[in-house]
């Protein structure tokens, strides 16, 4: 079992808290989703895309970091994070790159997905930290964090806005800025441990899983042949049974069915999914919406700027409401304002709905990220608890590139305010899902 030792600040001197350093490791991977959906416009020109080919773009990032850091999360609990985050500086580098010099969708796509598994490394090797936290030291660190989280969410627009002015290629990359925080994140990695053996075998299942379900739904956004998709989702759940009946036959494998039978994992699940597809959803429909209305790619990240001084403090709000009321009622609360919001977006898709439908969806994001690790670091024994935040990290992006697929699919026939209102189902169920959160009992965390 790993040993929860506090972190000696006196290794990086002056170094801001633990907190504040793993926000911002963790911060630039939100500029993945939310700078690359500014730049989809100029994408799209220059590509000679459609809307719906590129939602690949979003969608394929959003798999990228599911499976990154689900893997990751596993290997950080048996080798350790150091290892962890040098393949993710190596993912990084490559996958930016690949962006800067693609001569195509196809090749941008292979690039996004490079930088995504680099991301969710990343996200999971800054997740498991904070959740090895000692405890008196965790919820004042899961507080910074989750404002940090919030702020990288509402400066994305601009960020990837003012990246555009010099290339959009660049606004796709900028989740390689990572790297920039790993020296000072250092000290908080575990050492390489005994090399344990990893279950590859599970791990690609589990991908291929991860990937059939958003290629299942990208494909129904592009309205391809019945045939096509009913293959697609006939060789997803077959995956899917040969992963389960694996997970089964070894309990030691890539898939913790320990984690996965817990109610409270499906339950954490579906929030995070239903969060991070309003999430997704609103940064599709933003670009398209504000461009129509006559706004450039600044001001658009212009507009979208005030939501990060009010995502921030309502992260930190909902971490101080978490220390006194139940998670599950913050967490709830944060997912139906997400989808309140987004049904102002649908009757107001204007500067004012979409503004403030984004600003929710920044908050509640990060709200949720933080919630749900404190979940996992309460219900999950440390050495599996890498491996549980890798698989909440998945189901959160999974739902994230099916709110995006939902988006494209019912843009044009159904209309932007239809497409709203349906998405903002979605953040509801979730709603529902974190109501029934509850705390370990007996004290066994299953």
């Amino acid at each position: 079992m790993l040993a929860e030792k506090a972190v000696p600040h006196s290794e990086v001197p002056n170094a801001p808290g633990p907190g504040w350093r793993l926000g911002v490791l963790y911060g630039p991977a939100v500029y993945g989703v939310s700078a690359a959906a500014v730049a989809l416009p100029d994408a799209a020109q220059h590509l000679r895309a459609s809307g719906p080919a590129l939602a690949w773009i979003l969608t394929a990032y959003a798999v990228g970091i599911g499976v990154g850091a689900v893997t990751a999360g596993r290997i950080t609990d048996l080798w350790g994070s150091r290892p962890v985050l040098l393949i993710a500086v190596t993912l990084l580098t490559t996958g930016a790159l690949a962006c800067a010099v693609a001569p195509n969708l196809a090749a941008v796509v292979t690039g996004r997905i490079l930088l995504a598994v680099g991301s969710g490394a990343v996200k999971a090797s800054a997740l498991t930290m904070a959740a090895h936290l000692p405890a008196p030291q965790r919820p004042a660190a899961l507080a910074r964090f989750g404002a940090c989280l919030a702020a990288f969410g509402a400066t994305a627009p601009l960020a990837g806005a003012v990246t555009v002015a010099w290339s959009w290629r660049m606004a796709l990359a900028l989740p390689v800025l990572s790297i920039a925080a790993i020296p000072l994140c250092w000290p908080l990695t575990t050492p390489r441990r005994h090399r344990e053996p990893l279950d590859w075998p599970g791990a690609a299942l589990l991908a291929v899983v991860a990937a059939g379900l958003l290629l299942t739904a990208q494909t129904a956004a592009q309205h391809t042949s019945a045939i096509t998709i009913t293959a697609t989702a006939a060789a997803t759940t077959a995956t899917a049974l040969i992963l389960a009946i694996r997970s089964r036959r070894h309990s030691g494998g890539f898939v913790l069915d320990t984690v996965l039978l817990a109610a409270w994992f499906r339950r954490a699940a579906l929030a995070g999914a239903g969060v991070y597809a309003g999430l997704f959803a609103i940064l599709y429909a933003a670009p398209h919406l504000l461009t129509k209305l006559g706004y450039g790619t600044t001001h658009i990240g212009l507009l979208l700027l005030p939501g990060a001084a009010v995502g921030a403090a309502l992260a930190r709000g909902a971490a101080s409401a978490a220390r006194r009321l139940p998670a599950r009622y913050v967490l709830s609360a944060a997912s139906l304002l997400v989808a309140a919001t987004l049904c102002y977006a649908a009757i107001d898709p204007g500067p004012i709905g979409v503004t403030a439908a984004a600003t929710a969806a920044f908050a509640a994001s990060a709200i949720a990220q933080m919630l749900l690790t404190a979940e996992a670091t309460k219900h999950a024994p440390p050495p599996c608890r890498g491996g549980a935040i890798g698989l909440l990290t998945l189901a959160t992006f999974v739902g994230g590139g099916g709110g995006t697929a939902l988006c494209a699919a019912l843009w044009q026939p159904w209309g932007p305010a239809a497409t709203l209102a349906i998405t903002a189902l979605l953040p509801a169920v979730g709603a529902a899902a974190a109501w029934r959160l509850r705390p370990p009992s007996n004290g066994r965390p299953y």
